[in-house]
């Protein structure tokens, strides 16, 4: 039997995605539109990767593998969610819940999964969670906005919807960086040299004689397919990656392993990812979140001093007033993307590393996001290295380096 009756379910960062979702496995969110009790669903979604993975590391029962990777676990973030789909095909589920489908997949992978569930939804319900208007599947046939108290606010049909522009996309904020923080950070040009710098797991190559130069106030968006090494080579430069001993590379004016500590490159760099907010665990204000970035630290633990709160209240008049006496814990996720942002920019360090950051951000944060980004790369002080599968727009990076594959693993080329 033909199905067209696919839903998208649009969210805001205000809106509480995992309540959704959770919700939705028990047939208590979209009741009103559909009956979902008497069928077999199964959840494409991070949550279920992690489910996975942990079942891996406790009970060394593997469920998902591939011919490149061996378990879910040793499986790059954008391999992993390509693995759970494929898995979740063949267990003919009748309904399949998407949670944000298109994160972490390279642009290839992205065509074959729109085709392979544009096949699916003739014969299968799907229900897609997203944030972004430009991620709807072609598939979905019908809408429904979600406000920020998880109440379904507006119906239409899918046409309607992609037709429809977002207000908030015809906004354009105008940032001014906070200057009240001036540590004195290392001044050398380049900041950055990876010379044919070569990294293997278990005797598998990964990264083949990369060479990559980052000079001062570039902006650099860093690409590649999923498993090229991304997240490998940014560890490499951070220093979280101990195969970077014993290679050609000079960071920030030293050869490593010449005698600097981490703490001595982690000083020089701002870092975000999403996964990092995983380490957050106590509750602690925006303010406080902020302040830790000053000091490079997991959560705060000392008095911050009236000029360390008075800088991060800079930042979060930046930000927004919706931001202001919150608990970190407490806001969506969304918003926790934008105060982690802020938190790697907030000691103006020589590069910043913004390692899919967007992911989650919904159309008004991401730009947000894009217009701070831009502000950042507009004064030439800063460099940036932003590194995602999405091309943003308004977001418009200097140079590219692209990882491609290699005859051992994958080597880097540079494109302007």
């Amino acid at each position: 039997m033909k199905q067209t009756n696919s839903i998208g379910l649009y969210l805001s960062n205000a809106s509480n995605k995992n309540y959704i979702l959770e919700q939705l496995m028990k047939n208590s969110f979209l009741r009103e539109y559909i009956d979902l009790s008497s069928l077999q669903g199964v959840l494409h979604s991070t949550i279920t990767i992690n489910r996975l993975v942990e079942e891996e590391l406790r009970h060394d029962r593997v469920v998902i593998k591939t011919d490149e990777n061996s378990s879910l676990g040793s499986m790059s973030s954008g391999q992993q969610k390509k693995a759970l789909l494929n898995y979740l095909f063949t267990q003919t589920p009748q309904y399949i819940v998407l949670d944000d489908v298109y994160s972490n997949i390279d642009k290839a992978t992205q065509e074959s999964i729109t085709f392979s569930l544009g096949e699916l939804a003739e014969s299968t319900l799907l229900i897609q969670l997203f944030f972004r208007k430009r991620d709807i599947l072609p598939c979905i046939a019908k809408v429904l906005s979600i406000d920020e108290n998880n109440l379904i606010v507006n119906e239409q049909d899918a046409e309607s919807f992609r037709i429809m522009e977002p207000s908030q996309e015809k906004i354009k904020h105008q940032f001014r960086i906070p200057k009240e923080y001036d540590e004195s950070h290392i001044d050398i040009n380049p900041l950055v040299q990876l010379n044919n710098v070569s990294v293997s797991y278990i005797g598998k190559p990964v990264l083949n004689k990369v060479c990559w130069t980052i000079q001062k106030g570039e902006f650099w968006q860093l690409v590649g397919p999923n498993g090229s090494g991304k997240s490998t080579m940014l560890s490499v430069i951070i220093g979280d990656n101990p195969r970077g001993y014993g290679q050609d590379m000079i960071l920030f004016g030293k050869r490593k392993g010449s005698g600097e500590s981490i703490w001595d490159i982690k000083r020089q760099i701002g870092y975000f990812t999403p996964s990092m907010i995983q380490q957050f665990t106590r509750d602690d204000t925006v303010e406080n979140m902020i302040v830790s970035g000053l000091v490079d630290s997991v959560g705060l633990y000392n008095k911050p001093t009236d000029i360390q709160l008075n800088i991060a209240r800079k930042w979060i008049e930046m930000l927004g007033t919706s931001y202001h006496n919150k608990s970190f814990q407490r806001l969506s996720i969304g918003e926790q993307r934008m105060v982690m942002v802020a938190r790697a920019m907030v000691k103006h360090p020589p590069l910043l590393i913004l390692d899919e950051p967007t992911i989650e951000l919904d159309d008004e944060n991401s730009r947000l996001f894009i217009d701070m980004v831009n502000a950042i790369a507009a004064e030439k002080k800063i460099a940036i290295v932003y590194v995602s599968h999405r091309d943003e727009p308004d977001l418009k990076p200097d140079k590219v380096f692209e990882l491609i594959t290699s005859a051992e693993g994958y080597t880097g080329v540079v494109r302007k």
